[in-house]
């Protein structure tokens, strides 16, 4: 993402339903062992997931994104590069965690970045990957923040093994609004109703209902912790280096 994209919603990552269920579902994804040690968020933008775990870890975040990076350091965020994320200024071996959430998406070599990240996580560190789930659901937000594909579990799992990593759990994420997402975005494309649709899906709702799907992330997440889900908006899969 460029620095006119994260200016699109950098009024809604405190507490817009949609970054907090993120965060929510994150945490979730790695249960009851909170990141510890060295954290690495790659693709961090303005740092709503670094503020999630500086509780409990030592935070460092790497971006393109200039604009992203000066939200993350008015926030109080510390141990920021402005890099490309196929070059990371880091050691390798060097993380406990290591976070890229929303970002392979983005890229031309979703392998390659892959590939390179495995090369930044300690023995057994964990690697939480996450991307947009299911080709069907391409909207005008996908064109909007220049994703060049979506995935399905196996995709990503495919990506996961050929990057020499290998899969602990894959599950798909954003559950309880896929629904509405499906209904919306396949109906619209049928119909031809594309040109209206707005240029992102980040828009201001009432306070009522941001708490509410807010709300929902929490009985979300508690499922998480429990069992894999089986759609979703979204889908996860949580790493390791191969042995």
């Amino acid at each position: 993402m460029n620095d006119a994209e994260f200016q699109l919603y950098e009024g809604f990552e405190d507490d817009q339903w949609w970054f907090v269920g993120k965060r929510l579902l994150v945490r979730a994804l790695l249960g009851d062992r909170a990141p510890r040690g060295r954290l690495l968020d790659l693709g961090c933008g303005m740092g709503g997931l670094l503020r999630e775990f500086e509780d409990t870890a030592r935070c460092f975040g790497a971006d393109r994104s200039a604009y992203a990076l000066s939200v993350c350091r008015d926030k109080g965020a510390h141990g920021l590069a402005r890099a490309d994320l196929l070059a990371p200024p880091f050691r390798d071996a060097s993380f406990d965690t290591l976070l890229a959430v929303d970002v392979i998406e983005h890229l031309d070599d979703d392998v390659g970045f892959l590939r390179r990240a495995a090369t930044l996580l300690e023995p057994d560190a964990r690697f939480v990957i996450v991307v947009p789930a299911f080709p069907m659901l391409w909207s005008q937000h996908d064109e909007t923040f220049q994703h060049r594909r979506r995935y399905t579990a196996r995709g990503l799992e495919s990506a996961v093994r050929a990057a020499g990593l290998m899969p602990m759990r894959t599950t798909y994420l954003h559950t309880l609004i896929f629904p509405v997402a499906l209904v919306w975005r396949v109906a619209s494309r049928r119909l031809g109703l594309g040109r209206f649709a707005p240029p992102h899906d980040f828009w201001p709702i009432p306070c009522w209902l941001n708490r509410s799907l807010a709300r929902g992330y929490r009985l979300e997440a508690c499922w998480l912790r429990r069992f894999d889900l089986p759609v979703g908006v979204s889908v996860a899969c949580v790493a390791r280096r191969a042995q």
